[in-house]
């Protein structure tokens, strides 16, 4: 709900971008690495921040000012269609995550999210709730998932960590093959 005042510019560590829904319950629109930005929407749109950014492990971030951003985009043209190549790839990933939520049932989004985190997130430990935020389901189906996927061969688990075990047959469960 604040106003922007400039872009973050994730230098190390990652953050998640999350949404509270009405009954207070979290969801993660987003998970940002280094070289990543945040805040960049509200800046050129004019809102205030609708969500909140929280560092899920150690983390440095560098502030630029809104008025540093501006004189940038002004001075250098060409960042504003990098700018827009970002967007277009965020709404991408967007749409992408939403038809999915609709058309795939819980352990296949469950596939999906630890494809996602291992691909691009690999060095982190993510706990059973940050994994359903990711893809959008309960705790609990996330536990029943992992045990099945487990059972089958596909990974191993323990607390806080998940190995792939078979790729190609996770993929087949997520339904990206």
């Amino acid at each position: 709900g604040e106003k922007p005042l400039g872009i973050f510019s994730v230098r190390k560590g990652i953050v998640k971008l999350e949404a509270l829904n009405e009954d207070g319950n979290s969801h993660t629109l987003k998970l940002v690495g280094a070289g990543g930005l945040l805040g960049y929407r509200s800046i050129f749109n004019g809102d205030n921040y609708k969500n909140s950014a929280i560092a899920l492990e150690n983390t440095e971030v560098c502030f630029i000012p809104k008025s540093e951003v501006m004189e940038l985009f002004q001075c250098h043209p060409e960042l504003g269609l990098k700018m827009i190549g970002q967007l277009g790839s965020d709404l991408d990933q967007v749409e992408s995550k939403w038809v999915d939520q609709i058309d795939k049932g819980a352990p296949a989004r469950v596939a999906d999210a630890l494809l996602f985190l291992d691909e691009k997130f690999s060095h982190t430990s993510w706990t059973r709730k940050e994994i359903a935020e990711w893809a959008g389901t309960t705790t609990e189906t996330v536990i029943r998932a992992l045990a099945q996927f487990e059972k089958e061969g596909l990974i191993s688990q323990n607390y806080k960590n998940f190995t792939i075990l078979n790729k190609q047959k996770l993929m087949d469960r997520s339904g990206l093959s």
